[in-house]
């Protein structure tokens, strides 16, 4: 077995550019991070090879590249089918997409022809959230299930678990193949709209300083699997705006052996 990964989420700097999250993640004493791409604004022409020599330079593992919007269409588009490209390129261990299609069954449709796409090495994982169309356990395990490729699995984000009502589920299912662990304030479960999507990409904090439940982080840390660190925080980005010394911060703060 490879060690579990303990990652810088790409979430945690979105003010840098993809090339330097692995130097950032580096930097700050990880040996994992995750990667933004994004066809339409940072990821040009010459992203790619500025990537992989970020990470051949500092040995960075990348536990996923994201985000793909499954919608509008019900085959994969060029854009979509990049990402996977990308993550496939640049041997990321999972490719996370989030589901706003309306059409439900073209959304798996999609979903699936990316994981074919993908084939046995790489995950394609969905995420739940109150502002996508999927916004349970329930409702992803359906949506994966339907999809029936061995490529498939399910995200599981603490702070959208959480929202949904769901309990914490069983992490050695393989279903899982990572998770997004941060802290938050319980009075985002409450939130819906444009009140939880700013809860969810400025509220978040570091493990330990906020309302999350102390046994779902220590199963988290103690369990077999990837953790990608998102602590998407408004506050940390005001008072720390150089992202080499906000990754420190996290870092430092988010001890996986503070947990276990």
């Amino acid at each position: 077995m490879t060690e579990p990964l303990w990652a810088l989420a790409a979430g945690c700097v979105p003010d840098a550019m993809p090339w330097d999250i692995p130097r950032i993640a580096q930097r700050a004493g990880f040996l994992s991070s995750g990667m933004w791409v994004d066809p339409e604004t940072t990821w040009t022409a010459d992203a790619l090879a500025r990537t992989r020599s970020a990470l051949k330079d500092t040995g960075i593992a990348l536990v996923d590249a994201e985000v793909i919007w499954l919608g509008d269409e019900h085959a994969a588009s060029d854009n979509q089918k990049l990402v996977v490209d990308v993550a496939l390129e640049l041997g990321a261990r999972n490719v996370l997409c989030v589901s706003r299609h309306q059409d439900r069954s073209a959304a798996i449709a999609q979903f699936r022809s990316l994981c074919e796409q993908a084939g046995s090495e790489l995950r394609v994982v969905l995420e739940i959230g109150e502002f996508t169309s999927v916004r349970s356990l329930a409702a992803a395990r359906e949506f994966v299930t339907e999809a029936d490729h061995p490529a498939a699995g399910i995200l599981l984000d603490l702070m959208h678990i959480n929202r949904s009502g769901d309990e914490l589920p069983d992490l050695a299912d393989r279903l899982f193949p990572y998770v997004q662990a941060c802290d938050f304030q319980q009075a985002s479960a409450e939130m819906s709209g444009m009140d939880y999507i700013e809860a969810a990409v400025d509220g978040r904090s570091c493990l330990g300083e906020g309302e999350v439940s102390r046994e779902w982080l220590a199963q988290v840390c103690a369990a077999d699997i990837d953790v990608s660190l998102e602590i998407r925080s408004k506050p940390l980005r005001d008072e720390f705006p150089d992202p080499f010394e906000r990754g420190e911060q996290i870092f430092r703060r988010c001890q996986r052996s503070a947990w276990c």
